[in-house]
């Protein structure tokens, strides 16, 4: 007999309560330190229910790192790198960036055990990797653009790009504050000035 609507939203939300209840612990205790059984009590269900949903810790680590992956490219590369004026562009990026970035705290912690151990997780890290080379593209797109119009200064656009992205994630996980505030705006400013605008 096949679910029912509301059967297939129930099994949709534990899904998604096992994954952030995972996120949350794999990003403080550590892959070592997380186990099934503190995730089902975190996310408030059975312990047998967790394997409905995945496999293995090996896989719900995998899930928790990869899926993410997918809706946050869809923020984090929704601007023009063919823009008309690529310097509103660019403050609009940045802008969008912060807000964004400020509220994963747990899951940059993630990225970066993966990053730190990438050895440990070669399929993981291959697909941090992709996106991470993805978004460098694209933002060093950005500033030739900027750098053919005159709007910013010449100098090598995928470092630029490198240094934008490492600054995203050092500001957050050096940040303990997990909303977007007036702290996060201090450094709008100086995220522009690694691109090099030119003032007229």
């Amino acid at each position: 007999m096949p679910l029912s609507e509301q059967q297939l939203l129930n099994m949709k939300q534990k899904r998604k309560d096992i994954l952030e209840a995972a996120t949350k612990l794999f990003a403080t205790e550590g892959f070592e330190g997380t186990t099934i059984k503190k995730v089902s009590e975190a996310a408030n269900i059975s312990f047998g229910s967790v394997f409905t949903y995945f496999k293995d810790k090996d896989e719900l680590f995998y899930t928790a790192v990869v899926e993410p992956l997918k809706e946050l490219s869809e923020n984090v590369f929704a601007f023009s790198t063919e823009a008309e004026n690529p310097m509103i562009e660019l403050e609009k990026m940045i802008e969008t960036h912060f807000k964004l970035f400020a509220g994963i705290n747990a899951y940059l912690t993630l990225i970066v055990q993966v990053i730190g151990q990438h050895h440990r997780y070669p399929d993981i890290f291959k697909e941090l990797d992709r996106f991470h080379d993805e978004f460098r593209k694209r933002v060093s797109l950005l500033v030739e653009n900027g750098q053919h119009k005159g709007m910013f200064a010449q100098q090598d656009p995928l470092t630029v790009a490198t240094l934008y992205t490492s600054l995203l994630i050092g500001i957050r996980l050096n940040t303990t504050d997990t909303r977007y505030s007036d702290m996060w705006e201090q450094y709008v400013l100086s995220a522009i000035n690694l691109f090099g605008p030119i003032k007229k």
